[in-house]
Formats: C-alpha cells, sequence, structure tokens
C-alpha cells in the first residue's frame, strides 16, 4: 500500500520527466515491480534462521530501528555544539557518510542488478528512463533509512529549536538523502565510463575495504584526539576549501533560515547551492552520464562471477612466482595443490578480500590506540615514552590478528558448492590440503606483514629486538595452528557462510586466551635474553609437532566438525 503512494507521488512530476526524454508510463511499471520484488527479498536478519521459512512483512523495521538509535547518538553534535553552523556541518556529514556507506553495502542487490537486464533491455526502453528508474528506486530505499536516522533530529528541531527550524531541518534531511544517492551514483557512473566491468568490480571492493577501516579510525582515534572543547573553538567558516563539503552548504541553508539578518553573501550562496545541487545532479546522471549505462550493466553481467574470470585472475596472480614458492616449501603432490588451490582463490574471490584486508590495517590502529591516545603529554613525549618501554611486543602480538583472520575466512564462500571436487578425488589424506593451504596463508598473508612490522620494530627498539620476534612470531604460528585445529575444519573455500555458534565463540576465546598469556609472561621475562632465545626454541619445535598433526587430519575429524 505504501509503495503504491510514493509511486503516485513520483508520478505528479510527469511534465518533468517528459521534459528530459524520459517514458512515465514505463516508469512505474519498472519501479512498481522492483518494489514487490523488494518486499519479497530475505534479509540478512533472517537468512541464517532454520526451520522453515516464514514471510516477514515487518523485517526493515528492525534496520529502521538501529538507525534510528545511531540517529540518536549523533543528534548530540546538535543539541551540545553552541554554534549551530558547526553542528550542523558535522551532523550532516555523518548523515550523508552512513547513507553513502548503506547504499554500498546494498550495492550488488540494488545498484548493478543485471537480473532485470534480460527483460528490459529487449523491450524498447531508453537509457534514461532506465537509469532514472534505477536511482528512484535506490532513492525510496535508502529514504527509508534516511528517516530512522533523521527522526532523532527532527524531533530535537521542532521541539527545541521552534518550528521554522524544524521545518528546515526536513528540507535539509531531504537534500542531504538526493545528495547522497547521487553523489554515490554519479561516482560508479563515471567509474563505469571509464574503467572495464572488471575493474569496476574491484573498486567497489577496494572501496568497500577503504571505507570499513576509515570507520575504525572514526571510532577508535577521533573521538579521543579531538575533545569538546577542541571542537567548540573550531570557526567553521574560516576553513580551507570547506565550500567544497555538501554539509556545510546545509548548514549555511540553516544559518540562512534562522539568522537571515546576519547571514553574509557567501553564506547565501551556499544555501542556494544546497537548493540547486540536487538539480544540478540530477541533469549531470540523466543528460551526461546516463547513455550507455545499460551497456554497461549488460557487460558487467556477461563478464562472469569472480569463479569464470580464471584466466585474469591467475595471470594476476603471478603464478610463476607462485609456482616457484609452493615447490619449494609444499613438495608434496597433495600439499601442493592445496597450496596452490588456497592462494589462487584468495585472489579470486572478492568477498574473501573484503573481510580479510581491513584487518591488515586493524594493527596500526590499535597500536596507535593503545600507545598514545589518552597519554599524558603532547605526541613528542608519549612517543619518546613508547620507545623507552616494550610496546613493540604488543604490535608483535597484535600481528597474529591478521593470520586468525585470514584461516577463518580461507574455508567459506558462498560458492561453496563448487568443492565437490575434492571429494571426488581418489585420495585419503585431507590434512595435507589443509597442511598446504596453512602454508600458502603463511606465505602469502602472515609473513609479508610480520616482516613489515620486524622491519618497523628493529628500526626504532634496535637489533636486540630479534628474539622477541622470532619468539612473537613462533605464538603467532601456534595460534594460528591452533585455530585451524578447532575452528577451521574445511579444506579451501569448501564451506557455506555460517554464523558460529555458542560452543565456538567459548572454544575461541579460550584459545585466544593462550597467546595473551604467553604475551604476558613475554612482556615480563623480555629483560633476560636467554630465557627469549629458549622459549624461542621450545615454540619453534612446538609449532613443528603442531603442524605436523594438523597434516593428520582425517575425512572423520571434517566430519565429526560439520
Amino acid at each position: 500500500m505504501l509503495n503504491k503512494y510514493i509511486i503516485k507521488f513520483i508520478l505528479l512530476f510527469k511534465g518533468l520527466y517528459n521534459s528530459f526524454g524520459i517514458n512515465p508510463n514505463q516508469l512505474e511499471i519498472i519501479l512498481s515491480t522492483k518494489l514487490k520484488m523488494d518486499d519479497r527479498r530475505p534479509n540478512k536478519y533472517n537468512q541464517f534462521k532454520g526451520g522453515k521459512k516464514k514471510e516477514t512483512k515487518n523485517s526493515s523495521l528492525l534496520i529502521m530501528l538501529f538507525l534510528a538509535v545511531m540517529g540518536l547518538f549523533i543528534t548530540i553534535f546538535i543539541a551540545f555544539f553552541k554554534q549551530p553552523f558547526l553542528g550542523h556541518t558535522i551532523y550532516f556529514s555523518i548523515f550523508m557518510i552512513m547513507l553513502a556507506f548503506t547504499l554500498i553495502s546494498d550495492f550488488t542487490s540494488v545498484l548493478i542488478d543485471t537480473k532485470d537486464n534480460y527483460i528490459i533491455l529487449p523491450r524498447p526502453v531508453n537509457d534514461r528512463t532506465f537509469s532514472v528508474a534505477r536511482i528512484l528506486h535506490i532513492g525510496i530505499h535508502i529514504s527509508k533509512m534516511a528517516f530512522a536516522i533523521a527522526i532523532c533530529g527532527i524531533l530535537y528541531s521542532f521541539i527545541f529549536e521552534g518550528v521554522i527550524s524544524g521545518l528546515v531541518f526536513l528540507l535539509e534531511t531531504l537534500i542531504a538523502t538526493v545528495l547522497s544517492i547521487f553523489l554515490v551514483n554519479i561516482t560508479y557512473l563515471v567509474v563505469l565510463k571509464i574503467t572495464s566491468p572488471q575493474k569496476f568490480k574491484d573498486f567497489i571492493s577496494y572501496f568497500q575495504i577503504a571505507f570499513s577501516v576509515l570507520i575504525l579510525v572514526a571510532y577508535y582515534i577521533l573521538p579521543r584526539l579531538i575533545s569538546k572543547s577542541t571542537i567548540e573553538s573550531i570557526e567553521i567558516q574560516n576553513i580551507t576549501l570547506i565550500g567544497f563539503v555538501p554539509s556545510f552548504w546545509l548548514a549555511s541553508l540553516h544559518e540562512v533560515a534562522i539568522n537571515f539578518k546576519n547571514a553574509t553573501l557567501s553564506t547565501n550562496l551556499y544555501a542556494a547551492l544546497a537548493v540547486l545541487a540536487p538539480i544540478i545532479s540530477l541533469y549531470l546522471v540523466v543528460k551526461v552520464l546516463a547513455k550507455g549505462f545499460n551497456q554497461k550493466l549488460a557487460s558487467i553481467s556477461s563478464s562472469g562471477s569472480d569463479a569464470d574470470n580464471t584466466a585474469t585472475e591467475i595471470k594476476a596472480a603471478n603464478t610463476s612466482f607462485m609456482n616457484k614458492i609452493a615447490s619449494l616449501i609444499a613438495p608434496d603432490p597433495i600439499e601442493n595443490a592445496g597450496f596452490k588451490i588456497s592462494w589462487l582463490l584468495s585472489a579470486r574471490y572478492r568477498d574473501f578480500k573484503v573481510k580479510v584486508y581491513p584487518s591488515f590495517a586493524f594493527v596500526p590502529v590499535y597500536f596507535v590506540y593503545f600507545g598514545f591516545i589518552g597519554k599524558r603529554g603532547n605526541l613528542a613525549e608519549s612517543w619518546n615514552k613508547l620507545m623507552e618501554g616494550n610496546m613493540y611486543i604488543l604490535l608483535l602480538y597484535l600481528s597474529s590478528f591478521v593470520l586468525t583472520t585470514v584461516l577463518q575466512h580461507i574455508s567459506m564462500t558462498d560458492k561453496y558448492k563448487a568443492a565437490w571436487i575434492y571429494f571426488t578425488t581418489p585420495h585419503q589424506q585431507p590434512g595435507k590440503i589443509l597442511g598446504g593451504m596453512f602454508k600458502a596463508v603463511i606465505v602469502k598473508y602472515y609473513l609479508p606483514f610480520y616482516i613489515i612490522i620486524t622491519i618497523f620494530s628493529i628500526t626504532f627498539w634496535g637489533f636486540s629486538v630479534i628474539n622477541d620476534v622470532i619468539l612473537s612470531f613462533m605464538i603467532g604460528i601456534i595460534y594460528g595452528l591452533l585455530v585451524a585445529l578447532f575452528q577451521v575444519k574445511g579444506l579451501p573455500f569448501s564451506q557455506p557462510m555460517v554464523v558460529q555458534k555458542g560452543g565456538k565463540i567459548f572454544v575461541s576465546m579460550l584459545i585466544l586466551s593462550i597467546p595473551v598469556g604467553l604475551g604476558f609472561l613475554h612482556n615480563f621475562a623480555v629483560k633476560w635474553e636467554i630465557v627469549i632465545w629458549i622459549a624461542a626454541l621450545i615454540m619453534s619445535v612446538l609449532a613443528w609437532v603442531s603442524f605436523n598433526q594438523y597434516r593428520k587430519e582425517t575425512w572423520n575429524t571434517l566430519e565429526l566438525a560439520d
């Protein structure tokens, strides 16, 4: 029922659509069909539930409730800061980032869903109609979430700042939502224009990775570095290039509406830009960038899935180097096969990259957080104290987070049905495949990253840390083997994506306590060089024994784990 009213409202602007060369009747059919499909599509909150599937009509309410809670937190920026100009700029910056992130998260199912091309492309539907239908579909999808995020800010503006402020806030929210949609769409359309479909998919994957790292940095570091008094003292109008920030335009619109007499010429110009920006964006998308959009989407579909692009991905994986490494450290034929499969598929699956690659950035972020945030004195004093202590040990042990993250995802994929090949080959030694997988993870991911951490540690703490580096590396290997033995009971990319059960979470915490405890002992014994060398030798032997035990995994143990 709600979708019908939305479509009726959209079709009130038939004259505008005709002037842009858009067929309103075709637009109505495409939109109504897409919205019906959205109502029938299961969401991520119920896809792992067992038992019979039940029809869920209000599943989006949970998402909207979660976003409303987040909106409550960012409303604090408006309530606490004495400068409404600053508060609105920060609020709508976060607001637009959250919407953009939501759009990117739903990218595959909403923006580049090419399944409807098989029905629409053979029909006489022009590029402009199809592109606008897609954009409006995304707009409706995002508007529901935008309303959930903004509801607390809207209520605050009406109750505490007056009716005029509340109405202006509604207008700001509408413009911010439209700008978020069009800025992301313009970016993607430009990328589609200048890149191949394969590189376009890579662009999306790496954008998601970079954004997840940005969110982590913003969450852990920025709030501790910038105090409330520091933010309040900022004269945002005097910041260079602030005029290029869309949220600043929205704050200018609020300033003009509330304090019209005190508004400067530049503030009025930015407020006008806030009103004109959605119209300009619509013109750019429809008139300039929409041409050939359908064909580009079709080429994405015809380029095949991740698993089909074998030749391209194998070339990218540098097979000659891989073959030399595999022959050197995995001479056994079965282990060699496990090594190569893990190496190649980890370079091919984008979902794997999106889940694993951010962990490389988490280590330095956590190191900065524990080493600098909350410390007394300026940055130089905090750095000197850091050099006088043993913080490099924390950095060395944090690097094992990369190893365990890779191991926890190396056996899972949404294309797990292709793993039937493992069970049809005439061998009875799956442990050797697992051994090759573990070696591939070490050589491709853990060892290069650990070498960088080692160079950093030696550069600032000296060559005396070599024994600490060896000991922590071996403890990291043992920790990884424990994770592999008790948690990763699957061959490379052979298991479906599942939610970890309570029992396994307990096992994870138990296994995690081992390197944590050993790390504290290491920090305590660091002043005795001979003790560290002896411990490194013992851990090396334990790592060798543990790996050989891991290579003895049988089909029976894998089945029991399932």
